[in-house]
């Protein structure tokens, strides 16, 4: 693609693991990570032709695109690097493949397809790929909380059988992406990062003298999908902002307590799965786990 000095560097994004709120952060700081010499490409949504980062111009949240969608979009948004430029940073919050699968118990089985299409587009292996993990329990919960704002769907408990007994895991994308991207370095956090934390790891040699800090999303809640859910019942449908509007207004509200998750044997079978593939994951080559999600777990 380029010289050897141009660094490739992804952050492979992941359902309910931040990955938004990176975007979100690379997004406002565009001009001041552009003049550090970094190229910057978003194939994902909100992401323009050319490789730049527009929010004004949001796609709908959990379209499946196909091979031939994918590739031609990961291709479209890699801009031709110019000399002296540092390196790429590539954010793709559906790296590892679409929500859906989560919902019936299937673990991202894509991402290992969709990492090798990334690769091509490159045409080089990355240099450095970074990768925020969750809890198995609270990735679920979260997939399905977001996956009901934009379609009217089962209750939770429906889902529940096939989410805590999944095929794959953290593990298997890891190594998915790892290989697929050629990736000569992986860094997973298994914390809740901050964008400048993951922004940090990713390109050690960028420095933000004063970064600018995104609004934050507001919080998913229970409440706000059900009521989000009677609407689509109903046989309704949104104006524009209004269920950010629902959302907004919901997660300052009380709530009556967890609504949605896994009853006790299958909670507890998904967290030590979790605290186990953290295991398996610091002892990948290649891999770094940075985080101390793993203690904390292993202590409930």
């Amino acid at each position: 693609m380029t010289t050897e000095s141009y660094e490739i560097l992804v952050h492979a994004g992941a359902h309910c693991c931040e990955a938004e709120d990176v975007q979100r952060f690379v997004g406002v700081n565009r001009d001041a990570i552009d003049a550090a010499g970094y190229d910057l490409a978003y194939p994902g949504r909100g992401g323009a032709p050319g490789g730049h980062f527009d929010f004004a111009f949001p796609e709908p949240r959990h379209t499946g695109l196909g091979a031939e969608v994918f590739s031609s979009r990961m291709v479209d948004a890699i801009p031709v690097p110019e000399d002296g430029r540092r390196g790429l940073i590539l954010s793709e919050h559906d790296l590892a493949g679409r929500m859906a699968s989560l919902l019936n118990g299937r673990f991202y089985p894509a991402a290992r397809s969709r990492a090798e299409v990334l690769r091509s587009a490159l045409g080089r292996p990355v240099d450095h790929v970074i990768f925020t993990v969750a809890p198995y329990d609270a990735l679920f919960v979260g997939a399905w909380r977001r996956f009901a704002l934009d379609r009217l769907v089962e209750p939770f408990a429906e889902y529940a059988t096939a989410m805590a007994s999944f095929s794959g895991g953290w593990v298997e994308v890891v190594e998915a992406l790892r290989d697929g991207l050629e990736a000569r370095k992986v860094t997973i956090l298994a914390t809740r990062p901050h964008p400048m934390e993951v922004l940090a790891h990713l390109a050690p040699g960028l420095r933000l003298t004063d970064p600018v800090m995104p609004a934050a999303a507001p919080r998913v809640t229970d409440s706000a999908v059900a009521m989000i859910q009677r609407h689509y019942r109903q046989g309704a449908r949104f104006a524009p902002g209004q269920r950010d509007r629902i959302l907004a207004f919901h997660a300052r509200q009380p709530q009556t307590g967890i609504e949605q998750g896994f009853p006790g044997l299958q909670l507890a079978d998904l967290r030590g799965r979790y605290v186990a593939d953290l295991d398996t994951l610091a002892r990948l080559p290649g891999v770094e786990l940075v985080g101390a999600a793993m203690p904390a777990v292993a202590a409930e």
